[in-house]
């Protein structure tokens, strides 16, 4: 099975100075969990994912404490204090951040003429869910473990 058999034409995209706010929007309202961000031309400079916008938004960060020998019995320790923030103000400082800041740019891509065990191999060692289809560099399709799965069911 080639993968033009089961890709997606004319997927949704991003520009890359999209805000991260905006994307979230525009992800949750397109019903998809990731796109591709392209250029003018059509040419892939990344991925966005709802995973990248939440790694962004780290509404936990870790300081380490040094624990003075008064504290403690013998030398010099760390402990690390975990400390937590409203997601609310984690998103007021990433939501205007375009979303080149935090897309994946190393991007595996398949070609429609591709074999689809290619793409699942991606999937697999990347650990990835949907991966983009260049012909000519330009994006024409994205492939998602759905597709995949209704293109096999399909031939049964």
């Amino acid at each position: 099975m080639k993968v033009r058999e089961v890709m997606s034409a004319n997927p949704f995209t991003l520009p890359p100075n999209a805000s991260v706010g905006a994307a979230a929007v525009a992800l949750a309202e397109s019903k998809v969990g990731g796109c591709p961000v392209v250029d003018a031309n059509g040419r892939v400079l990344g991925m966005l994912t709802e995973l990248s916008i939440l790694e962004a938004l780290k509404t936990q960060h870790k300081e380490l404490k040094m624990l003075m020998p008064a504290e403690i019995s013998f030398g010099v320790s760390f402990v690390e204090i975990v400390q937590t923030r409203e997601a609310a103000s984690a998103f007021a400082d990433v939501g205007n951040w375009p979303i080149e800041r935090i897309m994946t740019r190393d991007v595996a891509s398949v070609s429609p003429e591709d074999d689809i065990e290619r793409v699942i191999h991606i999937m697999v060692r990347q650990k990835v869910h949907r991966v983009p289809v260049l012909e000519k560099g330009r994006l024409v399709g994205i492939v998602t473990r759905t597709d995949i799965l209704k293109g096999f069911f399909r031939t049964l």
